[in-house]
């Protein structure tokens, strides 16, 4: 695809040598922003500032947010911003939704030939988007994120000076590379409606959606890649729920497909399986290796129970303190049903990650 800029001075071909800074403002491509949010009222004024700082044309920026029913005052705050802003426009849905679903309801509800979804508890620099542009063309890539770092804070008044110390030693270290990647996450990333024309997010994915759709564009033939010049900050708040949807996602939605989640995790870094990755997989993610132990620990009570022994307490001492370190993390309601889930869901994802790893590692 060729797509020409053109100013008074010069007309650019984007290709290889491109230089958006100096385009004729008018010539660049409309972009949606795509936003998935539910229960942001802490953060979405911030990230909503975050964008309507961004030195891309905001004429050139439509806004679609997906909302899942929140229960505070997310929707009025989004609204009432964007309402006094200057984007081309917006549509703010609020329908009972999954994340997967939400970035489909976006999709079907963009314009132009360009979707960043910009995740709502997302902080990034001025010129995330246009550099994204930028990227897209020099590189001739289908789907580019910027490269996402995690932020971790006790009080939100204390947001903007960690980002700027981390933003002052990301930016040294990171340099100005654009690495091609198996797979991104969907927070701050770049996709092209070519890409959206024949793929849709899988609802089942209730987590892990953006890796998978990730997995499944990389066997068409889509290119994907990592920009290191552009910083995306991940705010998270530290003994607080705001930003841990695991936990508080309705048990119906986390515990569908599992398998397919199974093998995201398998999958993330290459069709090349082999038992070395199967081990360094366990040891990085030790949660899993956590929830296989519940079998053990459940045979030998079991054992216990038969013999009249104190083996028959493997199980509860297993579990019991799991559970008291749960507690303390999350408080007791939450951390309850962080132990619940770990059975449930992280038991039987486990047995499906040790298959998938077996498939592959024995596929010719």
């Amino acid at each position: 695809m060729k797509v020409f800029f053109s100013c008074a001075r010069k007309t650019f071909l984007l290709g290889n040598n491109i230089q958006l800074a100096n385009v004729e403002r008018s010539s660049l491509p409309l972009i949606t922003i795509g936003i998935v949010v539910l229960n942001r009222e802490w953060i979405i004024n911030k990230m909503l500032k975050s964008l309507s700082i961004q030195n891309y044309p905001h004429d050139k920026i439509y806004v679609v947010i997906a909302d899942g029913k929140s229960k505070d005052n997310t929707v009025e705050i989004a609204r009432k911003i964007l309402e006094s802003s200057d984007f081309m426009g917006y549509n703010l849905i609020s329908v009972d939704c999954s994340i997967p679903e939400g970035r489909n309801i976006c999709i079907e509800n963009m314009r132009g030939d360009f979707l960043f979804f910009w995740d709502s508890d997302v902080i990034m620099g001025q010129d995330g988007l246009m550099r994204s542009v930028e990227a897209f063309f020099k590189e001739k890539i289908d789907i580019v994120s910027a490269d996402g770092i995690p932020i971790f804070v006790y009080d939100i008044d204390e947001l903007d000076t960690i980002i700027n110390d981390t933003r002052s030693s990301s930016e040294f270290i990171n340099g100005n590379k654009i690495c091609m990647s198996h797979s991104v996450l969907m927070g701050h990333t770049l996709v092209s409606r070519r890409v959206l024309d024949v793929l849709r997010f899988d609802p089942d994915l209730t987590y892990d959606e953006d890796v998978y759709f990730c997995i499944i564009a990389r066997e068409k033939g889509f290119k994907i890649a990592v920009d290191k010049r552009i910083l995306a900050y991940d705010i998270n708040m530290r003994k607080k729920g705001h930003s841990d949807i695991y936990v508080d996602m309705p048990l119906q939605r986390a515990i569908k497909g599992l398998r397919k989640k199974a093998k995201v995790h398998v999958l993330i870094d290459g069709f090349n399986i082999n038992w070395r990755k199967m081990i360094s997989f366990f040891l990085t993610n030790k949660r899993f290796l956590f929830y296989l132990g519940y079998i053990p620990t459940i045979i030998v009570s079991i054992y216990g129970l038969f013999t009249y022994s104190y083996l028959s307490l493997a199980f509860p001492t297993y579990i019991m303190s799991f559970t008291l370190w749960q507690i303390k993390r999350r408080g007791m309601i939450r951390g309850l049903k962080s132990v619940l889930r770990s059975i449930i869901i992280g038991m039987p994802i486990t047995l499906f990650l040790i298959y998938y790893f077996i498939i592959y590692s024995t596929k010719k």
